[in-house]
């Protein structure tokens, strides 16, 4: 549909290019004029020759006017500018020319990008088969805190293994999503429960309340959701108390923890970011939360997180079932 600021956009620019030539055609009758009167030629013929420039004068411009705006509307429609000069030739094939350079650029970049995934999916499946034979070892040592400190660091390494693999999915997050009503106080255990072994030995009082709400999800991708806010949790909640319930159509996870800095939290969701409470702790791979908000968008879903340093952290993600978006 052709709108009024389209049609304005183009009379402007056609005078912009077409000013030379009005302003000519109206000095040439102004000269007719004033020889005729000058030497006195009949007016009638001068009224006749006047008229008759003019109305060749219209259809010349009529039929520039109608050239030009079918040339506008094929390139608003990016169907292609048909050449009507040397220069318009000259850009257009050099137009053409950009655009193959960058088709094959962006072939190059996907290329590049395809072989990055199929590496690090690779690396991260090979992964988990020595960290599968490490946890079996040290499931055979006898009871002591070495034995817990490996088994701790083993789960970390595992962690952020998948990490990187799920990152790496993400790219085709709507290729490997199964949305089912699941059960949301289920769904949160079953993530606490992995990381029992940290509420135990760093101390931490988890209070978790019912949280009776059905809702429709993709379960993996939700549990992983979870899973990077309440690892953050845990990771900076030694010794202190973590809460999990629902506030309305809210889940809230909330922490005692060391809280985060106001410089931080404009970053803290940037990629690689680790802030200083992960520089301290050396605990930090910086790609938490910046999956978490990924899976989230991709979730159709929101949440929001607050802090104050030496108080703790809150975040509360929105689980209105009219914001679950399929692509």
């Amino acid at each position: 549909m052709i709108t009024k600021r389209q049609v304005g956009f183009f009379i402007r620019q056609w005078l912009l290019t077409r000013w030379i030539f009005l302003v000519g055609v109206l000095g040439f009758l102004g000269l007719i004029g004033g020889m005729s009167a000058l030497f006195r030629v009949e007016m009638a013929l001068v009224a006749y020759t006047s008229l008759l420039l003019m109305g060749i004068g219209i259809v010349v411009f009529a039929v520039d006017v109608i050239k030009e705006w079918t040339k506008y509307r094929r390139v608003e429609r990016k169907e292609g500018l048909v050449s009507g000069t040397a220069a318009e030739l000259i850009l257009q094939e050099r137009i053409g020319e950009l655009e193959e350079t960058l088709k094959a650029r962006r072939d190059q970049d996907r290329a590049q990008q395809s072989e990055f995934q199929d590496y690090y999916t690779l690396w991260a499946h090979q992964m988990k088969i020595p960290i599968a034979a490490s946890q079996l070892l040290v499931g055979d040592l006898p009871t002591s805190k070495e034995k817990q400190a490996l088994e701790r660091e083993l789960f970390k390494i595992e962690q952020y293994t998948g990490l990187v693999l799920n990152y790496l999915r993400l790219q085709s997050f709507h290729e490997d999503l199964v949305v089912e009503r699941q059960s949301l106080d289920v769904l949160v255990r079953q993530v606490v429960k992995k990381f029992s072994i940290f509420f135990i030995q760093q101390k931490t009082e988890l209070r978790l309340e019912e949280l009776n709400l059905m809702i429709a999800t993709d379960k993996k991708w939700l549990s992983l959701l979870l899973e990077q806010f309440i690892s953050n949790a845990i990771k900076y909640t030694a010794g202190g108390q973590i809460w999990i319930y629902l506030d309305g159509d809210e889940l809230v996870i909330q922490d005692t923890g060391i809280g985060i800095s106001k410089s931080d939290m404009e970053r803290i969701f940037a990629r690689g970011f680790s802030g200083y409470n992960g520089r301290i702790s050396q605990q930090s791979s910086g790609l938490g939360l910046y999956l978490a908000q990924g899976i989230s968008e991709k979730l159709g879903m929101t949440f929001s997180l607050t802090s104050e340093v030496g108080t703790g952290t809150q975040v509360r993600i929105s689980l209105e079932e009219e914001r679950l978006v399929i692509d």
